[in-house]
């Protein structure tokens, strides 16, 4: 509905089948390595760019239902910057919720928010200000920023550069994150450096910095940044 939005957001939705191989490897690694399942408790699950939801439906389908209703509560946890995929992505996870358990129950846990700004659970970040809707919505994001995070897992952007540079649809900065990428990626590579701020080196840079020191990051990328 919005090309160039889309474009400077690097917007794209994942076949099921890549969704459901993610889970799968995800769940497969927490008990190889931890001992545990996304479906156990204290295990905290976080998709930062959810766009309709895919990725929490599927872990909602994942999940036996004796563990559901608490893990749906506490911890299954999204964010998304775009408005109308927020409101889609509630709908679906709502929707999923209600077919496989058969009672309706609100998704409190999705937070409109832009995850790369949203700091101030990193130790690295200083930031005074929410954002956002409304103090509902202020309430889940420092609600979501004092768990523990042991699962990020999703399909962040990852476009480098806008597709036609006289469209002045520049890619925003994200000075916080930079830095730490600066910090990290960049002093601690030989790698081509140009490409290194696109928008999924952010979101790993991101997602390093906020998972529990015990955890799985799982985000598409593509080979050359590995």
């Amino acid at each position: 509905y919005n090309p160039k939005a889309a474009d400077r957001l690097g917007v794209i939705y994942t076949p099921n089948e890549i969704v459901n191989f993610m889970i799968e490897s995800t769940d497969y690694l927490l008990h190889k390595h931890f001992g545990k399942t996304m479906a156990d408790k204290n295990v905290d699950i976080l998709d930062p760019a959810t766009g309709t939801g895919t990725f929490i439906c599927d872990i909602i389908e994942h999940i036996p239902k004796q563990n559901l209703i608490y893990k749906y509560k506490n911890e299954l946890h999204a964010n998304e910057v775009a408005i109308l995929p927020y409101y889609i992505a509630s709908l679906n996870i709502e929707y999923t919720y209600k077919q496989k358990m058969g009672l309706y129950a609100e998704f409190e846990n999705i937070c409109f928010v832009d995850t790369l700004d949203n700091t101030i659970s990193m130790y690295y970040g200083t930031q005074t200000g929410m954002f956002g809707l409304s103090s509902e919505n202020a309430n889940r994001i420092k609600k979501q920023n004092d768990k523990k995070i042991s699962v990020i897992i999703g399909n962040p952007p990852y476009n480098a550069n806008q597709k036609n540079e006289n469209e002045n649809n520049k890619n925003r900065e994200y000075p916080n994150i930079d830095k730490r990428i600066k910090e990290t990626f960049i002093a601690k590579s030989t790698a081509q450096k140009t490409k290194v701020y696109d928008m999924y080196a952010r979101f790993y840079r991101w997602a390093m910095d906020r998972l529990d020191k015990n955890g799985i990051i799982a985000l598409i990328t593509n080979r050359s940044f590995i």
